[in-house]
């Protein structure tokens, strides 16, 4: 499990504890993106640590915990989110069963800065992601766990997006085998004010990239190409609409 952070906190050590009490068997990579200040770091024989001495973003710094891990499986977690006891077993037993799947992510129960659950994301699950990728993320980043196969096979994060890297890295993955979610909300995802995604602007080289990857997705599936050109219309009118706070995320209930 990849778990890139920018600092030491309490939110960081209960990611972690949420890790070392799973069903499974797993590495804990940390990866400390230009962390000065490492007191309280939890040190433990299934967790191993990346430093890297500058800030780089989100992409490289799981690239490179990705690159010492040494598992079959990568997967996933930000350093403010949770995972359920039962998690990362319960995705490992899909990917096992089912070679064609490189990626599956879970459901989510959405919490706040204190913990209290404030929504839920529950995102089409038990089928291929491909088409409904098209249109939208359908993958909660934190909650992924994807073949180390198939994500060297599309070359890993693309560092050129600063952010929605994981929406990216999805439609990539989308070519080359299938992405699915289990339907239990086995991950919790925490809103909170200093959240990256918040900043994410619809004209930004990340979204760039992300339109790419969409048009590169429908060729590969034989969709047609001005249709998707106008679904790609459609998402920027909605990341517009967010970014400028005229749009709350539909996962929020309050």
């Amino acid at each position: 499990m990849i778990v890139p952070t920018v600092r030491v906190d309490d939110w960081l050590r209960a990611a972690l504890q949420s890790l070392l009490a799973q069903t499974a068997e797993l590495e804990v990579v940390v990866v400390l993106d230009g962390v000065e200040d490492t007191t309280g770091m939890p040190r433990h024989e299934c967790v191993r640590t990346v430093t890297l001495p500058q800030r780089s973003g989100s992409a490289a710094a799981i690239n490179a915990g990705a690159a010492v891990a040494r598992g079959e499986f990568i997967g996933r977690l930000d350093a403010d989110d949770l995972a359920e006891p039962g998690r990362v077993a319960a995705q490992v037993a899909l990917l096992d069963a089912d070679p064609g799947i490189v990626a599956v992510g879970t459901a989510a129960t959405v919490i706040d800065d204190a913990g209290n659950t404030v929504g839920a994301i529950d995102p089409p699950a038990g089928t291929d992601l491909a088409r409904g990728l098209l249109r939208k993320n359908l993958v909660v980043h934190s909650s992924v766990l994807i073949r180390r196969s198939a994500l060297v096979s599309v070359g890993g994060y693309d560092t050129r997006c600063v952010r929605m890297q994981d929406y990216d890295l999805w439609l990539r993955l989308a070519r080359v085998g299938r992405v699915t979610n289990l339907p239990g909300r086995l991950t919790r995802y925490r809103v909170h004010a200093t959240m990256h995604s918040r900043e994410t602007s619809p004209f930004s080289a990340s979204a760039t990239r992300i339109r790419a990857s969409r048009l590169a997705l429908a060729r590969h599936l034989g969709r047609s190409v001005p249709g998707q050109t106008l679904r790609n219309l459609a998402w920027t009118a909605s990341q517009s609409a967010r970014h400028w706070g005229l749009r709350r995320p539909r996962f929020l209930t309050r």
